[in-house]
């Protein structure tokens, strides 16, 4: 199951009120060294994006499994 469209750019805030979590949060996903959520900027300077299918991914390989926690 997919949360975000693959063919779609999201920007952070977007991210942030689809997954119910604070932006600060979306930005430091793409900051983390050991793992980070792929984000690319339009221009030099300019908003950041994530793409769907890079955020689909993101979620499915950091998925939490509660048995196992």
């Amino acid at each position: 199951m997919s949360i975000f469209d693959e063919e779609r750019c999201y920007s952070p805030v977007h991210v942030a009120e689809v997954l119910a979590i604070d932006t600060c949060t979306v930005y430091r996903m793409i900051r983390n060294i050991e793992n980070p959520l792929p984000a690319f900027r339009l221009k030099s300077n300019g908003q950041l994006r994530v793409h769907g299918k890079d955020l689909n991914e993101y979620l499915r390989k950091n998925k939490v499994d509660p048995l196992n926690e």
